[in-house]
């Protein structure tokens, strides 16, 4: 159905849509004003520019219409070359029709441009890499064609018409697709369907632009509020960019239409940007273990223009505006990383990863089960990844701390990790969607505080270590615990604490009683009490054998990405670890991370509060306890008994629970099962005087066996 709407309505429409408002009063008025017409002209709003294309000219062959430089054979998988002939009659196409342009209406550039398209037609290139010749080509050619609507002259028809039918036939169905694939396709569908004012091929484009906002268990958005892509692996960045960037751009197409997003589907992906995605960015970075694949590509982690995500947002859900303003006022940097951020812990169910949040840093942990995929490698990319899915951790206070390091890291000793100095980083046997292997992986959360689970086994490879890793989260630090590491591996094994880039100013460490600066170079010390970098303190139990360094590293991006610079970059880096030597048997690590520490004198106070309890650190439990809360956090990794002077609690099956109010007469617990068994799980808890049973059932629990379920108490 058409609609007819007034011009000016139709230019206020637009100019809410688009960060690029100023540019509206170069476009050219639509010719006809129904939907299709308004959707193109919020299209053209959204993509305006002024480009310049001197260069590119000196390039383009007047003989047949190609560009001397192209090499159109390429097959190559990523950075397809062809695809700059198309990016160059793209910007042609914006010079020929913006009044601003010195090249406006000129009738060379046109012939250049309609003789170009004629060549691409004819010539046909194709990449072995699907991505480009069923997304990134289409979508150019649409948004081309689109703006080419506005030209002083129009293109031939039935060029126009032969580049429509490629479209179609060549550009894929994005309903044989799942999550921001479906979104990338569906939206050329969108162009072309516009285009050739095509009402059956728009609805059919849109419900595939919307479908995937839903809960699956398939790729796409996750019960737990994470996001998958590629199998069951988690990607809350890279593709989770791909379907906010299509989804909201999308959404601001129709608004105010028939077409507009349904409200629930608003309401989910609000939740999903506020309360995960945005959640990730830290300042003005990402959490580089959420990215993927991506996180081998220079600049990924700097996410200031997602802002463009949280903008639509603004008008897309005023009941949420502040919130995502405040959001636009962190990644434009007119405010601190801090800003507006109040204190949560999550840990996604689903997706084997938990997010801690306080106002001073935030602090993630990213693992992989028998349940989920490890982070992936493929099309030349991300080809020192192995270990990053086993227990990395990012701490973050500014948010720049991993910023571009990852060419000259040292990808055996990944924050967070327990793993062999292996020569040469392996590959696991498959690039795409490889199964973690752990069976007890997850974590128990009350909203703000958690403890998380990692039973590390890998025997691929020649590996062949194992550790029972756990994590502590309470408000002013995350205790860190490590117990059953074992390693027939002939290198040594290192837990990293971290491996950041290095501060301004020099590490200190205090080692009985005595404070001093970690100068460059590799130090190792024996039982250490503290170590302070960047804003960031380590407090480190007795009798443990520190190793920390601070040098350059040398690497390139072409070390860890193909598609990528071969040019040699030097980082200083800051990397602090245990070592536990080689075929340990039983080793156990301890440390605490003090986030938001500005100097030894602060470092002192805080350890002087000893406020955090280390109470069991073994194979079979792993348990801490915070005096200043009164909070309990407890791992058991099978059935087993903890016994302290003020409790002692019994469980018939492995579990993580939070412990509160022992002192009083309910007791406030809450369980998960890190094993997802889908089974019954019985805790006993004695104090001096009296007891309690909490009988949890995750029997039936599907998608949901993994959540934390709380109770109170009554001790009798």
């Amino acid at each position: 159905m058409k609609i007819t709407v007034h011009l000016i309505i139709l230019f206020i429409m637009s100019s809410m849509i688009s960060v690029k408002a100023n540019a509206v009063t170069t476009l050219n008025p639509p010719g006809n004003n129904d939907d299709f017409e308004v959707l193109m002209q919020k299209i053209r709003i959204d993509f305006a520019q002024n480009p310049s294309i001197d260069e590119a000219l000196k390039k383009y062959n007047e003989a047949d219409g190609s560009f001397t430089d192209v090499d159109y054979g390429s097959i190559q998988r990523t950075n397809w070359p062809p695809l700059e002939h198309i990016d160059r009659l793209y910007n042609f196409v914006f010079a020929y029709t913006n009044p601003s342009n010195k090249y406006y209406k000129d009738e060379n550039l046109f012939a250049k441009i309609q003789q170009g398209l004629e060549y691409w037609h004819e010539r046909n290139p194709w990449c072995h890499n699907w991505w480009y010749n069923q997304i990134a080509e289409p979508q150019r050619l649409g948004i081309l064609l689109i703006q080419m609507r506005t030209g002083e002259k129009q293109l031939n028809k039935e060029l126009e018409n032969k580049i429509l039918e490629r479209m179609k036939t060549d550009g894929g169905n994005p309903a044989k697709w799942t999550g921001a694939n479906r979104t990338d396709i569906a939206l050329h569908w969108i162009y072309r369907a516009c285009l050739s004012e095509n009402e059956a091929d728009l609805k059919f484009a849109l419900e595939n632009v919307y479908n995937p906002i839903v809960y699956t268990t398939k790729e796409g958005f996750q019960h737990d509020n994470s996001y998958f892509q590629h199998g069951q692996q988690l990607y809350i960045g890279g593709y989770g960019d791909e379907i906010l960037k299509g989804v909201t751009q999308i959404a601001m197409y129709t608004k105010g239409t028939q077409y507009a997003i349904p409200q629930d589907k608003l309401a989910l992906l609000s939740k999903f940007m506020r309360e995960t995605y945005y959640s990730t960015i830290r300042g003005q970075y990402m959490l580089f273990d959420v990215l993927g694949r991506g996180v081998s590509r220079p600049g990924v982690t700097q996410k200031t223009h997602t802002m463009l995500f949280a903008k639509r947002m603004v008008e897309l859900d005023p009941d949420h505006a502040n919130k995502f303003k405040e959001i636009i006022a962190r990644l434009d940097g007119k405010q601190p990383a801090n800003y507006a951020l109040t204190a949560k812990h999550t840990h996604y169910f689903r997706g084997d990863y938990t997010l801690h949040i306080r106002p001073t840093y935030t602090f993630d942990v990213r693992m992989a089960s028998n349940r989920t995929a490890r982070c992936e490698y493929g099309n030349g990319e991300n080809l020192k990844t192995y270990f990053i899915s086993d227990g990395c951790t990012n701490i973050a206070v500014d948010g720049n701390e991993y910023d571009e390091i990852f060419p000259v890291w040292n990808w055996t000793r990944i924050p967070g990790t327990t793993a062999p100095q292996v020569d040469e980083i392996p590959m696991a046997a498959s690039d795409w969607q490889t199964p973690g292997t752990s069976t007890f992986a997850g974590g128990v959360s009350d909203s703000l505080y958690g403890a998380s689970v990692y039973s590390y086994t890998d025997s691929y490879a020649g590996i062949n270590t194992s550790a029972h890793k756990a994590w502590f989260f309470f408000d002013d630090e995350v205790v860190c615990l490590g117990a059953g590491i074992h390693s027939t591996s002939s290198y040594p094994i290192f837990t990293t604490i971290n491996q950041c880039l290095s501060s301004t100013e020099n590490a200190i460490v205090c080692q009985k009683g005595k404070i001093s600066e970690i100068n460059d170079g590799t130090f190792n010390y024996n039982s250490p009490e503290w170590i302070l970098h960047n804003k960031v303190g380590y407090l480190l139990p007795d009798g443990q054998q520190v190793v920390a360094t601070n040098q350059v590293q040398t690497g390139s991006w072409y070390d860890i990405n193909h598609s990528t610079s071969k040019g040699s970059i030097q980082k200083k880096v800051f990397t602090l670890g245990l070592n536990h030597g080689i075929t340990p048997e039983l080793a156990t690590y301890a440390y605490i991370v003090v986030p938001g520490i500005q100097s030894a004198k602060e470092m002192k106070n805080y350890r002087r509060k000893n406020n955090i309890e280390i109470l069991d650190n073994t194979e079979n439990a792993q348990v801490v306890r915070n005096k200043k809360s009164g909070i309990w956090q407890m791992v058991f990794h099978n059935a087993g008994e903890f016994t302290s002077k003020d409790m002692t609690v019994k469980v018939d099956k492995g579990c993580a629970l939070i412990i509160k109010n022992i002192d009083k007469d309910k007791v406030e617990v809450h369980i998960a099962d890190p094993a997802q068994s889908q089974s019954g799980i019985t805790v006993n808890i004695y104090t001096r005087k009296r007891s309690g049973t909490v009988n949890c059932d995750f029997s039936d629990s599907g998608v949901y066996a993994g959540r934390t379920q709380a109770f109170e108490v009554q001790l009798r």
